[in-house]
């Protein structure tokens, strides 16, 4: 008897999201310095195998965006500009397990405790430094900056997170 076989069904994401990839050591600010790792990511299977395959080394040492679709990794891009970021530093003994779990409560809608708050997330990213990484989380309303409106992760404290207003280069 011939194994017949069934499609996998993929679980779609309520947004579609991007990941991009900066050098570290670019002064290029500009949207063509950034690097597509994969577009439009809408189901959690892709995501799970895309956030599993990136090497710990690289989420250390490297500058990663996750952005909604359609909204650049860039304080000037339009979705982004009356927003702001929640800033934390991150030893670099936790920053891999953070960004991993930060970056599936992203893509699952799940990042903000009040679920009405998740349409105001536009991306988190993450930037290198000696021992440490600043990860940010990045919104487009400057109007919620109390961390504790982010789902508590083990070792994303609130004590210390920044809320930062975008001040864009128009």
């Amino acid at each position: 008897m011939d194994a017949v076989s069934t499609p996998t069904q993929l679980h779609s994401l309520n947004d579609k999201w991007d990941m991009y990839y900066h050098l570290p050591q670019d002064k290029n600010w500009k949207l063509d310095s950034y690097i597509v790792i994969n577009s439009s990511i809408d189901n959690i299977e892709t995501m799970l195998k895309l956030n599993e395959s990136i090497h710990d080394n690289i989420i250390k040492n490297s500058m990663l965006f996750i952005m909604k679709s359609g909204i650049t990794p860039m304080w000037e891009d339009p979705k982004n500009r009356e927003g702001g970021c929640f800033s934390y530093k991150i030893t670099n003994k936790f920053i891999v397990d953070v960004w991993k779990k930060l970056a599936l409560l992203l893509c699952g809608n799940s990042l903000c405790i009040k679920p009405e708050h998740n349409q105001h997330i536009n991306g988190i990213t993450i930037s290198p430094k000696k021992n440490f990484c600043i990860l940010k989380i990045w919104l487009n309303v400057s109007t919620l900056q109390d961390p504790s409106i982010i789902t508590t992760i083990t070792n994303l404290s609130t004590q210390g997170c920044l809320f930062k207003k975008h001040e864009p280069e128009y």
